[in-house]
């Protein structure tokens, strides 16, 4: 699903954050992105999500070629994006509507899905998510790890066949880390592919099949 062939990336043009990276990942696979803080985990998934682009080497996803003129295609574009749903680990990065019913449904509604399925959507991850009694609560006065549900619920709404996650277990507490482990088991026996970073032991051990060290990337 996700290949990337000699990845390196520099920011403005001379700070590399990814040095030579290669990283194949299978369909249904899931997959921790582990190394120290500043060694370039996030830019990875940025890159994965299709928010950055390699300065050099070559990144495919399902055989595609993803380059900086990917956006131009619209129609690809709006396909990998549904595809692969992008949790960020700062939450406020993804939540901007008035309320967490409106913020789950924004997704689904750019892609011009049926109304009442997106309300059958938007009800599955509010149960899910154990997050029902935020529905009608403004994503901005909630505490950081409601943020954090929130920012799931609003990515598994679309149905992606990937989820790509930063730091996914930041912010909640005890319950809020089990449910997100539980999610994430769930999800990768439903067949999803699921690629995170994290430093959680416990995470790594319960759901991944493979460790992949960026720690000698960065420079």
């Amino acid at each position: 699903m996700f290949d990337l062939k000699n990845v390196s990336y520099f920011y403005e043009g001379k700070v590399k954050a990814l040095d030579d990276v290669t990283l194949h990942i299978d369909r249904g696979q899931s997959v921790a992105i582990v190394g120290a803080n500043g060694c370039g985990k996030t830019t990875l998934l940025r890159l994965l999500n299709g928010l950055i682009f390699p300065s050099s080497g070559t990144y495919t996803f399902d055989g595609d070629l993803v380059t900086r003129e990917t956006p131009a295609n619209t129609k690809f574009a709006k396909t990998f994006h549904r595809r692969v749903g992008f949790v960020f680990q700062n939450a406020d990065a993804q939540l901007f509507c008035g309320s967490v019913e409106d913020e789950i449904a924004f997704g689904p509604r750019q892609l011009n899905i049926d109304e009442s399925e997106i309300r059958r959507r938007v009800d599955d991850c509010l149960e899910l998510l154990d997050i029902v009694h935020l529905r009608q609560r403004a994503p901005y006065a909630l505490s950081g790890g409601e943020k954090r549900r929130v920012a799931f619920a609003c990515v598994l709404a679309l149905n992606p066949d990937a989820l790509v996650a930063d730091e996914p277990l930041a912010s909640l507490d005890a319950a809020g880390k089990k449910l997100v482990v539980d999610l994430f088991k769930a999800l990768h026996g439903a067949g999803k592919t699921i690629v995170f970073a994290s430093h959680s032991e416990e995470l790594i051990a319960e759901v991944a099949d493979l460790r992949f060290s960026v720690e000698a990337s960065a420079q």
